[in-house]
């Protein structure tokens, strides 16, 4: 394999999802790029998960070397499931795949092109189209990148920014310099970030992906609507993960700064942002306090920030008219009831 093809681990972590995975596999199988290593992991499913993998896997006969691996007890989160599976893999650059998802036969291809494109990117990652249970079109998800005039450490800097799990590529060397995952973070908040630090993360903005939603996968989306109690729980605690995700920023701009003390003062100012951020998610923290007079306070902060401009209208309906918000949101989503 020439320099300019970089070798590829594709892995598939599964787990509980028995009514998709054959799909996904043949999805994964069936990629059009160089032969690669496809690792199988199973998440100690309780399903049959496992034996629809067997069996697939069986029956394939085509150019990519294909391993699977149970591991025996849950690992508890995906970044855990996907610290597992590195030790099992041996590519250069490593393609996430979920278990219940379906993917285009270009979707490797087009990734590993543009790491060979330029030398200096360390993660790629694309837009993707989502489906329903029955692998129906629901119509475009929504993908947050950095403009093209921006830079990427400075966006993926702040507490809430991501890349979607499902549609990233990362160099093995990003997890070898920053170590194992946090099990209690998503590997989609901390993977482009630590890319980011010492290389290029790119956007595609190509479906390369199918993200299915189902049951399973709406569950904590939906539920926040249940009612005003029930969003400001999920606000809490959604302040609580950004305040784990800060530190975990710290923590990697330390190693950053281990690793290159020459560019101490661009980490300082990386860390800034981060903390910035942290400011303005607690700033919204009172959009749904239960006293009018405190929610009004709360959206002013908000507006005269400048942060989040993208959803002031949503933040404006929080605190004007929670009530009102929340069936709307209901009504869309197709929930049922009219809680309180």
């Amino acid at each position: 394999m020439s320099n300019a093809t970089p070798s590829v681990s594709a892995i598939l972590l599964s787990y509980d999802c028995a009514p998709f995975i054959a799909e996904t596999l043949s999805s994964v199988l069936a990629q059009d790029a160089v032969p690669m290593e496809i690792l199988v992991s199973d998440d100690a499913s309780t399903d049959n998960t496992y034996a629809i993998l067997e069996r697939g896997i069986a029956a394939y006969h085509g150019p990519h070397q294909v391993r699977l691996h149970q591991r025996e007890t849950n690992s508890g989160s995906k970044s855990a499931h996907l610290n597992d599976a590195l030790s099992h893999s041996t590519g250069e650059i490593i393609v996430s795949f979920d278990g219940d998802d379906i993917y285009q036969p270009t979707r490797v291809r087009r990734l590993v092109a543009e790491f060979a494109r330029d030398p200096s990117v360390r993660a790629v990652y694309s837009s993707y189209d989502l489906i329903d249970e029955t692998g129906k079109r629901i119509g475009p998800g929504k993908v947050p990148h950095p403009p093209a005039d921006s830079d990427a450490a400075s966006w993926f800097a702040r507490v809430d920014a991501y890349a979607s799990g499902s549609t990233l590529a990362v160099r093995r060397e990003v997890f070898e310099q920053f170590g194992p995952l946090d099990p209690g973070i998503h590997e989609d908040i901390l993977l482009p970030f630590r890319a980011s630090l010492f290389g290029q993360v790119h956007f595609i903005d190509e479906p390369l992906v199918c993200a299915r939603r189902h049951a399973g996968s709406l569950t904590a989306d939906h539920d926040r609507y249940a009612s005003l109690e029930a969003y400001r729980r999920r606000m809490r605690h959604g302040i609580e993960k950004a305040r784990r995700h800060l530190e975990s920023r710290r923590v990697d701009l330390r190693t950053a700064a281990n690793l290159a003390p020459e560019r101490q003062r661009e980490f300082d100012a990386l860390r800034a942002v981060a903390e910035a951020s942290m400011t303005d998610a607690e700033l919204t923290a009172n959009l749904v306090a239960p006293r009018f007079p405190t929610r009004m306070g709360a959206l002013r902060e908000v507006l005269r920030s400048g942060a989040y401009r993208d959803v002031r209208l949503q933040h404006a309906c929080l605190a004007l008219i929670p009530d009102l918000y929340l069936r709307y949101k209901r009504r869309q989503l197709g929930i049922g009831g009219n809680h309180r």
